[in-house]
């Protein structure tokens, strides 16, 4: 967790609570079964509290165990569909995704901020082309880095944005990633002006991509549209010219559904 959780912020703060989910997050996007001792260093957990928690996630049925590794059951994606519904980004959305990688014939995806990164909530392979950076509902990602996270910082203040930028283990992907925060907030500047993003090989060499804002009824940015492409198939300027009117447009049907 990026926040020790030892302490309680005020009396309402259930730390019991906060442990538990702790557990829950250190499965994270791995795929292997894990320890005990690999949950409990992972959540900041005692070995002790890891196990009563994972003890009563077991007992609920959210997690199973052999006696020695834990796994996490399908029966914990409850939590997650009601984020999804709630927002009004479950199943909905993939007909959107679907219909932008068929039109354009490149991968599609729904993304929201979480902290320090992005996740992706949908996504359309494309009906076309391989692409060697693979999105997919769950992937999480730094936002620094992606199209879809500098929409989305860019959707907050100059202070919002400086301050989660300066939080961010900003590695350099490539030798063309933007890792300084004046650098990255010039970029957000221009999203800003622009109303769209582009990165072309940050995060790897001959990918390009696109995102487009999501925004609600209400015109707050809650998510971002993002196309991802190879930069030996197109240019930044003739990927914008095709991409931006379908993505504009999909972005404004989707928003017009959501709460």
């Amino acid at each position: 967790m990026d926040i020790r959780i030892e302490k309680a912020r005020s009396q309402s703060f259930v730390t019991a609570f906060a442990r538990g989910l702790s557990v829950i997050e250190a499965f994270g996007s791995t795929t292997e079964a894990l320890s005990l001792a690999e949950i409990a260093a992972r959540s900041g957990n005692d070995r002790a509290v890891a196990r009563r928690s994972l003890l009563t996630l077991i007992e609920l049925g959210y997690a199973t165990t052999d006696k020695k590794n834990y796994r996490l059951t399908p029966r914990i994606l409850r939590l997650a569909y009601a984020y999804l519904a709630q927002s009004g980004m479950d199943g909905r959305l993939q007909r959107y995704v679907d219909a932008v990688a068929a039109e354009i014939a490149e991968a599609c995806s729904v993304s929201v901020l979480d902290g320090l990164e992005t996740v992706g909530v949908a996504h359309a392979p494309s009906p076309v082309h391989k692409t060697g950076f693979l999105m997919k509902p769950g992937t999480r990602m730094p936002a620094y880095v992606m199209t879809s996270g500098r929409v989305l910082l860019a959707a907050k203040s100059d202070q919002e944005a400086a301050a989660l930028l300066e939080k961010m283990d900003r590695q350099a992907f490539t030798q063309f990633t933007l890792t300084s925060v004046p650098s990255l907030m010039d970029a957000i500047g221009r999203v800003r002006e622009d109303g769209f993003a582009t990165i072309e090989e940050e995060l790897e060499i001959g990918l390009l991509s696109i995102a487009v804002p999501i925004k609600n009824r209400r015109g707050e940015t809650v998510a971002s549209l993002n196309v991802s492409s190879s930069a030996t198939r197109t240019t930044r300027e003739d990927f914008c010219k095709a991409a931006l009117p379908v993505m504009r447009r999909t972005a404004l049907e989707i928003g017009s559904i959501l709460p």
